[in-house]
């Protein structure tokens, strides 16, 4: 049975991870993802070969871990984003920001390690591309609300277009109307004409 070095089993596998994690991090960084296997990471933590099998079933694992170690108050920040910035408008700010930010840290250079990973293997498949797509859907998301506000902006001036010209339509056609109460309305269909009004005053002779 293995030596316990912690209070607990539990405390003891979380103390061992994160040993594996912080060598294996450095070894890719210095060696390259393709030029480390998992006798270098096992010899830099002290662990016999067999051993840590029992934490990791290969080194793709073991990248996969050290990025979302890496990653995962990025990724986390990225989903609040909608809440901390309901104007999607500074929501891309922020989201550039945060972009930036990971761009400059030190876990830029694992992340860019995921690229070597070449696996079929669907749980670690499925791992990876929630890692890679996660910036890509807060952003997306973004910008088809933009997209939507400006469809409904766009709606709403059509809508107050329509109904001046509607208004506007129907003043000309009362205005037509009144010109045109002449036409066909006389003595003979029972109506008075419109016309002139006669004149109340009777001239002299």
């Amino acid at each position: 049975m293995p030596r316990i070095d912690a209070a607990s089993i539990e405390e003891h596998v979380r103390l061992q991870t994160a040993r594996i994690l912080d060598a294996a991090t450095a070894l890719f960084r210095e060696r390259g993802y393709g030029k480390t296997d998992m006798d270098d990471i096992a010899h830099a933590v002290g662990l016999a070969r067999n051993s840590l099998y029992r934490y990791y079933k290969n080194k793709d694992f073991i990248l996969l871990a050290c990025v979302e170690r890496d990653m995962g108050a990025f990724v986390e920040r990225m989903r609040t984003l909608d809440s901390l910035y309901p104007d999607p408008v500074q929501r891309i700010g922020a989201w550039l920001d945060m972009q930036m930010d990971m761009a400059t840290s030190p876990a830029h250079a694992t992340m860019e390690l995921m690229a070597e990973i070449r696996t079929d293997a669907p749980e670690l498949r499925k791992r990876l591309m929630e890692l890679h797509d996660a910036p890509g859907n807060v952003l997306q998301g973004t910008v088809a609300e933009i997209a939507r506000g400006k469809r409904r902006r766009a709606a709403a001036r059509n809508r107050r277009t329509l109904g001046y010209c509607s208004a506007s339509d129907s003043a000309d056609i009362r205005r037509s109307r009144i010109g045109s109460c002449g036409e066909g309305f006389g003595p003979r269909h029972g109506r008075p004409q419109c016309g002139p009004l006669p004149s109340t005053s009777q001239s002299g002779g």
